[in-house]
């Protein structure tokens, strides 16, 4: 069987990495190129050394689109709506394109330049790409050719909170999440920087998070109208990988806990990435997975649930892997299958 010739656009980063260490694995899938500004001609292992004897891909200093058959843009939030109108017409819409960036993950463009601070570039692509959250947007990814990825915060939320939209659930929901330093990129800041996060906790953009729009996007597809108001509180942990969210909301008269295990029960049925625990999750269990470890309580007319993931697998590269299955018509834990360490 010929093999799908993929490229990787801003290979150095975090995800960029992953991206390359998971389709390593994947038995239907070859690595025509990897791209970055930074290490254009080196091996892919000066930025990521645990790929060192892995591969003998070096970096280029950009991708032949037109050789490709699948993109996956790994770039910075405001690149892909610059560049991606020119890759499509050069490749004359045949490539498929997973963006792992913001620019297309919001329908409306005044919402994008609301939460983004920028104004879209290419509005009219908005609605051609499909919202890339594997187990609750399944068929619009498996009729794509382009899609976006969620971010991180989203996949963690919307995994914990989309079967109660689905089962009529509204309302305000209290979200605190708690992530890892890997989040905020391969750059170092001032809440990235180890001796300021070691030992540390610390909240930021309280209800202000860019990913709060696209959680409250898909609730309300999923409910088929106004699903859950999203007020979500970031916390940046003291670790490097993952993300532990607690929800909670009030459910309507007479829901009972019966009827939201069955919602859950009944959405990630015969799902292979969503595991449904019977205590809270340990995040540990899920780092270097595909994995959302899910716990769901029920108590005094109100429901809480616990998501957690690996924000660089689950909540970002793993999954675009995800999505590039479903939108070949393979099984969607291709190159997928594979527990993470522990502890």
């Amino acid at each position: 069987m010929k093999k799908l010739r993929v490229g990787i656009e801003g290979a150095a980063g975090y995800t960029g990495g992953e991206l390359i260490r998971i389709l390593l694995n994947h038995p239907k899938v070859q690595i025509a190129a990897a791209s970055s500004g930074t290490f254009p001609g080196q091996p892919v292992f000066m930025a990521h050394p645990n790929l060192r004897g892995r591969t003998d891909l070096a970096f280029v200093k950009s991708l032949d689109y037109k050789a490709l058959d699948c993109l996956f843009i790994a770039g910075g939030h405001g690149d892909s709506m610059t560049n991606v109108p020119a890759i499509i017409d050069m490749t004359k819409g045949k490539i498929r394109i997973v963006d792992l960036s913001g620019d297309f993950r919001l329908i409306d463009p005044e919402a994008y330049h609301t939460w983004y601070g920028k104004t879209h570039e290419a509005p009219d692509l908005l609605k051609r790409f499909a919202y890339g959250l594997s187990e609750l947007n399944t068929k619009e990814i498996e009729n794509a050719k382009w899609v976006s990825n969620p971010g991180c915060f989203a996949t963690a939320v919307a995994l914990a909170l989309g079967p109660l939209a689905q089962g009529g659930v509204s309302g305000v929901v209290s979200v605190t999440a708690v992530t890892g330093s890997t989040g905020s990129g391969a750059s170092p800041s001032l809440i990235t920087h180890h001796p300021t996060r070691h030992a540390n906790m610390r909240a930021y953009k309280p209800f202000q998070h860019q990913h709060v729009p696209e959680v409250e996007q898909i609730l309300d597809r999923l409910s088929g109208g106004r699903a859950l108001k999203l007020s979500l509180i970031p916390v940046s942990g003291p670790f490097a990988r993952g993300i532990y969210a607690v929800c909670q909301v009030d459910l309507p008269k007479g829901m009972t806990a019966a009827k939201v295990k069955e919602l859950y029960a009944s959405a990630y049925k015969n799902r292979p990435f969503v595991r449904l625990l019977e205590w809270p999750p340990s995040l540990n269990a899920v780092v270097g997975s595909n994995h959302c470890d899910l716990y769901v309580s029920v108590q005094d007319g109100r429901v809480g649930v616990i998501s957690a993931i690996d924000n660089l697998v689950k909540g970002a590269s793993g999954q675009a892997v995800q999505n590039l299955n479903l939108m070949m018509g393979w099984d969607e834990a291709e190159g997928l299958a594979y527990a993470g360490c522990f502890p």
